[in-house]
């Protein structure tokens, strides 16, 4: 570790910044061995896929779990030595990333728990997810409340700044609450290009199945506690890392929460660690006075 190293919270983003070119900073440096280490797990050439894409094949969850989770997890590895992390956290998937990041687990047993993660989600059941903007956090669980007492699954699924929160359910359910958020002076309900109703109790098939591939996880205890998506929990013994990876396949992730905690535990700064700023801009919503960045390769 660099004498200079900083003190701070690394964080990692979940789906949705899969794209072609998202691992091209990556090529040719010491990191790209990560890449040919996992397309041998995979079985398919995983760093061709992060460069050239197809889109389509790319935002498939069974491909894009696993290749934020490389390409995430590669980036840290290039720029490691400048940071001294005193906790990680991630975003949904990315919480699998900050656990590999602490040491939990091998990145081989990483790659092959994200490739069945993102398998089984991609045969989760109907329905899907949709943010909810300009309403406070309060006001979306009262109409998901409203929602589900005419009989319709939904529920909150990301809590993830002070005026966005994500929502999961049956597609009637979406319509339905889509429908009450407007009347109530939500500026936009935006459904999610996603291909399931995920952090929802929908989910719980997936997380069943799910809970039978972490339990064979082997894993030790983290070198760096990381915070769990509950917002609260500090993850280091593998025991409650494994029951917080399956619980979070049914629950929401409470991003607010974690970056209140972060402030709480009297930390001034977060570093996201990804190809391109999704956690940030969130975070600066919730915490203003906290310092944040994007680190790629390369730099800040």
């Amino acid at each position: 570790m660099s004498d200079s190293a900083q003190s701070c919270a690394i964080a990692f983003p979940g789906q949705g910044i899969q794209k072609p070119g998202m691992a091209s900073k990556i090529v040719g440096t010491p990191a790209w061995h990560l890449f040919t280490e996992a397309s041998e797990i995979l079985g398919y050439d995983l760093g061709s896929l992060c460069l050239e894409g197809p889109q389509d094949v790319l935002n498939q969850t069974s491909h894009a779990q696993v290749a934020i989770f490389v390409t995430c997890l590669a980036l840290w590895e290039l720029v490691k030595e400048g940071y001294e992390p005193e906790v990680f956290l991630g975003h949904s998937l990315g919480e699998i990333t900050a656990l590999a990041a602490a040491g939990a687990f091998s990145f081989a047993e990483g790659v092959r728990l994200t490739q069945a993660r993102g398998q089984l989600m991609a045969r989760a059941p109907q329905g899907g997810m949709a943010a909810v903007l300009g309403l406070d956090l309060e006001a979306v669980y009262d109409l998901c409340d409203q929602v589900r007492r005419k009989g319709l699954a939904i529920q909150v699924a990301n809590e993830n700044s002070p005026n966005q929160t994500v929502i999961s359910g049956t597609i009637g359910a979406l319509e339905e609450l889509t429908s009450l958020a407007l009347e109530r002076g939500a500026k936009r309900v935006i459904r999610l290009n996603v291909s399931g109703p995920f952090h929802s109790t929908l989910m719980e098939p997936v997380a069943t199945e799910f809970a039978d591939v972490v339990r064979d996880l082997d894993l030790v205890p983290c070198k760096i506690p990381v915070l769990s998506n509950d917002g609260e929990t500090l993850l280091s013994s593998p025991e409650v890392v494994k029951e917080k990876l399956v619980s979070q396949i049914t629950g929401p992730v409470r991003f607010t929460r974690q970056v209140q905690k972060l402030s709480a535990m009297g930390l001034e700064t977060m570093i996201e660690v990804g190809p391109e700023s999704l956690l940030v801009p969130l975070a600066r919503r919730i915490e203003p006075n906290l310092q944040f960045s994007l680190v790629t390769a390369g730099g800040i």
